[in-house]
């Protein structure tokens, strides 16, 4: 008897079979998720390259990841922030003068 076109064996030679035909089926289709996933995974960038490509640590990526942000604002919103801010020290100060 040969499985050719049929994954599961139907051989009676041997020690007998602990798995169902349903239970197979699972593995298979399990199987056949995780090479698609595999297949798909291959296009995508690792956290290393893409902390790389961005200039920053790969705990910095996976920071974002896990906390679902950040929690600051971005360094460009920030210095307009705090140049802001100096500038009204600036003013503050020349008026007490």
């Amino acid at each position: 008897m040969s499985a050719v076109g049929n994954r599961t064996n139907k051989s009676t030679v041997g020690r007998p079979r602990v798995l169902t035909d349903a239970q197979v089926a699972v593995i298979f289709s399990w199987h056949d998720a995780i090479r698609t996933w595999k297949a798909q995974r291959a296009d995508l960038k690792t956290i290393r390259q893409l902390a790389s490509e961005l200039g920053v640590t790969p705990g910095a990526v996976t920071s974002v990841i896990r906390r679902g942000g950040v929690k600051q604002a971005c360094p460009e919103i920030r210095k307009g922030v705090t140049d802001e801010r100096s500038n009204e020290g600036v003013a503050r100060t020349g008026a007490q003068s």
